[in-house]
């Protein structure tokens, strides 16, 4: 399984950050900007208000010329816009030539865009309007130009805006710098994992830095040196003890064979040749765990090589289908697979003979063993199945250690090694390897395609 960056714990909380920063500025900027609007607003009300007092001051048929002074005063660039209205919105005097829409006498001030004399050069974007009833029942509208505070509040909530921006897209880009740094290092764990899980217990994890991530793999490399060495002490102890008795046992054997048989009596002669089969299978089981230590202690892949799965089996069956009629079974061959695998052929050949044996051995006279090749998406599998009498779902497990013998098989002779011979193997190969029932019997998948994906 690939590590990808949405998948980093780092680069989330920074993404959660990130988001969580935007919705407090964007809080703020509409803050700052019903604020400003809201100051904006009372400014212009406020100057609105003197203007009304000064209006309101003056007799009231001095108004309409008051206006015309205070128009002309402010011809190059007016800030307050006049207009004098009948009770019934008469336009009577002034630049506003038509009543603004939403606008009340004696009313709140609204934000409103009147309809200005053509002389009006500058026709202002945000204005500020509110009108006053006069003691003769005219009403007065005023207007001010607000463009300015606009425009510098405008100017202050887009760089509000720009600064919360960059800020954000500032700790997402450190953030996919600082969480592909850590994917790499977690890339490198995980690649170092998968080389201890398929047996390499001489790997150790990388220990570069001084965060959280140095300071476990240096508790890791710790604890995988003295299981390593506890390993190491406890197969060096069983290797010792298999090659120290194999040397008395092969000079028993070899003593026993001088003996000759026609010089005893039939009660010994049978206790002697009885003795010598025990010698055997004895040195047998000896040869066993000396090949699995063998594979096991195998670090490189010198001996891969592209390995044709179908002329694999097809040796394999050669060699078997006569033992198999010997004893009476059905030996089926479905062999159609062309796929190449990268492989040990003579490791991949010892699996297939002790799969094929087991499957012959423990297969009762008249039953069926079958040898196929099935291609799947990833890459072929191997199967052999048999009609004997299987394993239980409990015992799937302990078949592959060393010595284990199933009480449903224990009667025919064998040494309990054969699964853990093709166990080391699978594992050298990085392959799968199940165990189904097969209604009756077993069936075993040999999965030919590497099991830990690689990044």
């Amino acid at each position: 399984m690939k590590m990808s960056l949405w998948r980093s714990a780092i680069f989330r909380l920074l993404l959660i950050y990130g988001f969580v920063f935007a919705g407090s500025m964007s809080g703020v900027v509409y803050m700052n900007y019903w604020n400003s609007a809201s100051y904006t607003a009372t400014q212009a009300d406020y100057n609105i208000a003197w203007q009304f007092a000064y209006f309101s001051a003056l007799p009231v048929d001095k108004v309409p010329m008051q206006i015309a002074a205070h128009i002309r005063s402010e011809v190059r660039r007016p800030v307050n816009f006049y207009g004098l209205f009948s009770d019934n919105h008469r336009h009577i005097a002034g630049d506003i030539l038509a009543f603004p829409a939403r606008v009340q006498p004696d009313g709140e001030g609204v934000w409103s865009k009147p309809l200005l004399a053509e002389q009006a050069t500058a026709l202002p974007d945000y204005m500020r309007t509110k009108a006053m009833k006069l003691e003769n029942g005219d009403i007065l509208v005023v207007s001010r130009d607000v463009d300015e505070m606009s425009r510098l509040r405008a100017y202050m909530l887009g760089g509000l805006a720009w600064s919360a921006a960059i800020v954000v897209l500032g700790g997402l880009a450190i953030g996919i710098l600082v969480s592909t740094s850590q994917l790499r290092r977690v890339s490198d764990v995980r690649r170092v994992v998968q080389q201890i899980t398929r047996g390499d217990f001489e790997a150790r994890l990388p220990e570069a830095g001084r965060d959280e991530i140095a300071w476990l793999s240096t508790m890791v490399n710790h604890m995988l040196d003295e299981v390593s060495r506890l390993m190491h002490e406890v197969k060096g102890a069983s290797d010792g003890i298999a090659h120290d008795l194999r040397t008395p046992v092969i000079h028993i054997r070899s003593l026993l064979a001088r003996i000759q048989g026609n010089e005893l009596s039939s009660s010994h002669a049978q206790l002697l040749e009885q003795a010598r089969e025990e010698t055997e299978d004895v040195l047998q089981r000896f040869a066993a765990i000396m090949r699995i230590s063998e594979i096991e202690s195998m670090k490189r892949k010198k001996g891969f090589s592209d390995v044709e799965i179908e002329a694999l089996c097809r040796k394999a069956a050669d060699l078997y289908q006569p033992v198999a009629a010997a004893n009476g079974l059905n030996f089926l061959v479905d062999l159609r697979s062309r796929a190449t695998i990268r492989a040990d052929y003579p490791l991949m050949f010892e699996v297939l003979v002790n799969l094929l044996d087991n499957a012959i051995k423990f297969t009762p006279e008249g039953g069926t063993v079958l040898l196929s090749v099935v291609d799947g998406s990833d890459g072929p599998t191997i199967v052999v199945s048999d009609s004997g009498p299987g394993i239980p779902d409990t015992e799937r497990t302990a078949v592959f250690q060393r010595f284990y013998r199933s009480d449903l098989t224990s009667v025919v002779p064998g040494s309990g090694l054969g699964l853990s011979v093709v166990q080391a193997v699978v594992r050298l190969h990085d392959f799968g390897l199940t165990l189904t029932d097969a209604h009756p019997g077993l069936c075993v998948r040999l999965d030919c395609w590497t099991q830990f994906k690689r990044d």
